[in-house]
């Protein structure tokens, strides 16, 4: 699997910031061009997040799109997704690839400490941020900036998403950050249109990122 690829627009779903439908919202960001989708909704309980991952599954399940589940590796293999995101105090990412070593892993990096956790635990890939300042999360981790991720970038073995804050009018700042694309969560979930947001992000993002 190229993660690489995978992390040109990477959604971080939160389906009650959703204007239409999900089965609906699904169709049109899959044919807009998002290449992964991780299913967050911070504010859902365990079952509740089951249910709406099992229900995305079969959605996506003939497009080629990276489907990741945030924190839970248990709803992950009970969906049969391609894995799971790891956050500062979620499970190590070491023991979860030792339970589940054919899932694809990734990690939120914000410093220098997150970059070693990251390499030591031979890590899929890194959502580095926040790039820019987001309302999406109460517990928000220091500002990067675009030049703050560039720095964490370089201390990576592993392909980088950036994420936070970015919407279309920003992303041409991420430009030579070292990462391989955006992670977006807000400008693609509340948009009415999001086929049109996406098709717009994601010819923004092979004009920007050239890795």
């Amino acid at each position: 699997m190229d993660i690489a690829h995978y992390l040109k627009l990477y959604l971080v779903l939160e389906t009650s910031a959703l204007c239409l439908p999900l089965d609906e919202f699904i169709a049109q960001i899959a044919d807009g061009g998002v290449t992964a989708i991780q299913l967050r909704d911070k504010t859902a309980t365990a079952l509740e997040r089951f249910n709406i991952a099992k229900y995305i599954k079969p959605l996506i399940a003939k497009k080629d799109i990276l489907f990741i589940i945030n924190n839970n590796a248990d709803i992950a293999a009970a969906v049969g997704a391609h894995g799971v995101h790891l956050g500062p105090e979620d499970l190590p990412p070491a023991d979860v690839k030792k339970h589940f070593p054919d899932f694809c892993i990734g990690v939120s990096c914000n410093n220098n400490d997150d970059c070693t956790a990251a390499n030591e635990a031979h890590a899929d890939y890194a959502g580095v941020g926040p790039a820019f300042f987001t309302a999406t999360k109460t517990n928000l981790r220091p500002l990067l900036t675009p030049k703050g991720v560039k720095k964490i970038t370089e201390k990576l073995d592993i392909p980088a998403v950036a994420i936070g804050g970015i919407t279309a009018e920003n992303i041409t700042e991420l430009k030579g950050c070292g990462v391989y694309g955006a992670a977006v969560s807000s400008a693609i979930c509340a948009s009415k249109t999001p086929y049109d947001t996406v098709l717009i992000m994601r010819k923004l993002i092979e004009e920007t990122f050239c890795q």
